[in-house]
């Protein structure tokens, strides 16, 4: 281990990212202790105190064939550190790139050479000091957009990681163009001069792959997945093996990591939670007695599989297939699991709305892996299954025997799998008690606060939009007037509005006179909240529309979602239209479900509470 700082270190050295590391993933946070850190120091006779950056670990590597023409200066994969060394770097690139002179008595071109890169002889390749690897999605990005190389064709999408380059680099921009020259020759003898490393070569000190846990407490905390890696390269490097194996090993962990990276974060703007990554993972893997894992107890029981005394737990020991059956494994479900959260199947967004637990993901994850199983169908049958268990005052399953049913198929075992068929088979024939529904909905409509009725049913939005998609079947259309990607979006409005009396005096004040005392403010609830009086409304209509009109409402649903423009074909609406509407959706309801038998009277009943309001409210 030797101390050196920024000048030293870039002295006769080329430094690669490799595959397998996370992506640049400093944030404003990071950024600024960085900032204060450098504003700090203090300068004393003419020197600057040191400042003790953090550890750079280190691992030689051969002269890339892309940059052979490289020559008395190693290259040098980071291993660890390379978080606070791309930032300083960025930092460096935009302090010396911003004025067309140097720094310390060095002209900028010098500077650039010593510090950012070398170009070949003919000046068309650069080489810089601090690069991704050839193979890295980000590597374009770093050139065209960080080292502002507009040569690079940039191909590939924006992720969190570029994101957050992007933002390091606006960082210190701005910092640096909001003082003056003097104080910036001082950031440059600071950052080059005054930051301190400690260098440490892996090739020689085996043991240092503790890394991640001597590690100085600045920088972005590591997640349970990093230093899971950290540790499974110790330990494979421990292992009774020739050293081919162990190598390969080692590739095969850096591979791995470098796939389960790139899978979490390719959606930028959702990227998903590595630790709950790997607690689904494990909870397939694993078969804990356990049905789920939390993310604490996962990183609980990682380690224990993943330790020189595994033993002590219960545990298997520690053996290379032990390391690379898991590590592929895990490798394999990192993009499915993307999939799974990421995906462009309505089937799939159709159980995520009903179940988005870590129990149903991780039942997704074990389809999609399973590349003999006919995966459409299956997902629709979980859905009718899901829909069926949202039916108010049904509950044929309880949904974490999905947990179950997930390890059965991850196991790969025929026996098993057919059972798990043969299950869901039986749950989509389950019939539903009428009885115990039409209860459910008449509690609905008594309920003391909130909402009342069909607006109270939790799951009502996601009915009105399957109902949305045999409107557009009935209608012959082609084209979505309301995607499910707009299910947060969408609201569900009353036709006739909660606040009639501004409007709609004339509709509903015929139906409450001709009712006792006693009901007419439970007869206007039971009307307003009836299926058939619900609708959803697309691009957030709900505050403008309101209490408004019969004929603006009209007008306003021509041209909008299916159940607007169905609606919006009728003259009038009043209790005719409403019940009518809502038998439709009810028929509707009954061949969704498959098992649900309703006669007219139990229609009734559903609709509108009781015979009284029956009475009164049905044409």
């Amino acid at each position: 281990m030797q101390a050196q700082n920024l000048t030293e270190l870039f002295s006769n050295r080329f430094f690669k990212i490799p595959d397998y590391q996370r992506g640049y993933a400093w944030s404003e946070k990071q950024l600024s202790e960085l900032w204060e850190d450098l504003n700090e120091i203090q300068e004393e006779n003419g020197v600057f105190k040191h400042h003790y950056a953090g550890a750079i670990f280190l691992e030689k590597i051969n002269t890339p064939e892309n940059e052979f023409w490289i020559t008395g200066s190693g290259f040098f994969n980071i291993v660890d550190g390379q978080q606070r060394l791309t930032t300083v770097y960025i930092a460096l690139y935009e302090l010396i790139t911003m004025d067309d002179e140097g720094y310390q008595e060095s002209s900028k071109e010098q500077l650039i050479r010593d510090y950012l890169y070398r170009k070949n002889k003919s000046g068309e390749s650069k080489a810089y000091k601090i690069d991704y690897e050839i193979t890295s999605k980000n590597r374009e990005y770093l050139h065209n957009k960080i080292f502002n190389d507009n040569n690079v064709i940039l191909d590939n999408k924006e992720n969190l990681y570029t994101n957050n380059l992007w933002f390091s680099k606006s960082f210190f921009r701005e910092k640096f163009s909001s003082t003056n020259k003097i104080n910036r020759e001082i950031l440059f003898r600071k950052i080059t001069e005054a930051l301190l490393f400690d260098i440490r070569n892996i090739e020689k000190d085996l043991d240092v792959q503790v890394v991640f846990e001597t590690m100085n407490n600045r920088g972005k905390p590591l997640t349970v997945l990093e230093k899971l890696k950290n540790r499974l390269i110790y330990l494979g490097e421990k292992l009774d093996s020739p050293i081919e194996d162990k190598k390969k090993l080692r590739d095969n962990i850096n591979k791995s990591w470098g796939i389960i990276y790139s899978s979490l974060a390719e959606n930028k703007d959702k990227v998903l939670d590595e630790d709950e990554f790997l607690s689904a993972h494990l909870s397939l893997y694993r078969k804990p007695e356990e049905y789920v894992f939390s993310e604490k107890k996962a990183e609980e029981k990682v380690f224990q599989m993943f330790c020189n005394k595994a033993s002590e737990y219960g545990e298997e020991e520690v053996s290379y297939n032990k390391i690379n059956d898991y590590i592929l494994d895990l490798a394999v479900a990192a993009p499915n699991w993307f999939k799974v959260n990421n995906t462009e199947e309505n089937s799939i967004k159709k159980i995520l709305i009903l179940n988005s637990t870590k129990e149903i993901k991780i039942f997704l994850l074990s389809l999609l892996k399973d590349d003999e199983i006919e995966h459409k169908s299956i997902f629709e049958k979980v859905e009718k299954i899901l829909f069926k268990n949202k039916l108010p005052g049904i509950n044929i399953l309880d949904e974490r025997v999905f947990s179950n049913w997930a390890r059965d198929l991850y196991e790969k075992n025929n026996d098993k799998k057919e059972k798990l068929f043969a299950d869901i088979n039986k749950y989509v024939d389950t019939p539903i008690s009428s009885d115990s529904f039409i209860i459910a909905i008449q509690n609905m409509y008594t309920y003391e606060r909130g909402n009342k009725g069909f607006h109270r049913w939790v799951y009502l939005k996601y009915f009105l939009f399957e109902y949305e998609n045999y409107l557009k079947l009935k209608y012959l259309e082609i084209n979505d007037n309301v995607k499910l990607d707009d299910y947060d979006s969408t609201t569900i409005e009353h036709i006739i509005p909660q606040e009639w009396s501004l409007n709609w005096r004339g509709i509903v004040d015929p139906l409450i006179i001709q009712a006792d005392q006693n009901y007419k403010d439970q007869l206007s609830k039971v009307l307003l909240n009836t299926l058939g009086n619900l609708t959803i409304l697309k691009d957030g209509k709900n505050s403008s529309l309101g209490n408004k009109s019969w004929q603006i409402k009209k007008e306003r649903f021509s041209v909008g979602s299916y159940n607007e423009i169905d609606i919006s074909k009728n003259l009038n609406w009043s209790k005719n239209e409403i019940f009518c509407r809502g038998t439709e959706m009810l028929n509707f309801l009954i061949k969704k479900v498959d098992c649900l038998k309703l006669s007219d009277d139990q229609k009734d009943k559903i609709l509108y509470f009781d015979d009284y309001f029956i009475d009164k409210l049905k044409p």
